[in-house]
């Protein structure tokens, strides 16, 4: 227990010397996410960013649901990361979370509105659970479960 307190002492000094560090004399600016990674490459198209992940219903199809509820955060997000590929590209796309659950997002032919219908089956415990569902391709690239 002697031991532990001159170390906590001399961390608390060398992390408060951080914040001094810097030729602006200004104060500490927080960094920002991704602070460090390289720039892309002058001309590459940056990805862009993914959404927030909605909740509930407005997830839309099986994934709006009760077995859609019961995934993990990490799980649904795998399912709905599929599901908005799924409707961007028009081609049908798979998923597997990390906790044995998996499934695919089969989209139906996009209307003349920017809506799309879409079936969803997702697999949880080897027993299959589908669902249908209408998105509209919003404004700004994102997409709206309707139903």
């Amino acid at each position: 227990m002697r031991l532990s307190l001159p170390v906590i002492a001399l961390a608390s000094i060398g992390l408060a010397g951080c914040q001094s560090v810097g030729s602006s004399g200004g104060p500490p600016v927080a960094a920002s996410p991704g602070a460090g990674a390289l720039p892309p490459a002058a001309g590459a198209p940056a990805e862009p960013a993914m959404p927030a992940i909605p909740t509930g219903a407005a997830l839309g199809g099986a994934l709006g649901g009760p077995v859609g509820a019961s995934l993990t955060d990490d799980d649904r997000a795998a399912a709905w990361k599929a599901q908005v590929a799924a409707l961007s590209s028009g081609q049908r796309r798979s998923w597997r979370g990390d906790h044995g659950v998996f499934g695919f997002v089969e989209p139906g032919a996009a209307t003349g509105a920017g809506c799309r219908a879409y079936s969803q089956t997702i697999f949880v415990a080897g027993r299959a659970h589908q669902g249908r569902g209408m998105a509209c391709k919003q404004p700004d690239g994102s997409w709206t479960m309707t139903s």
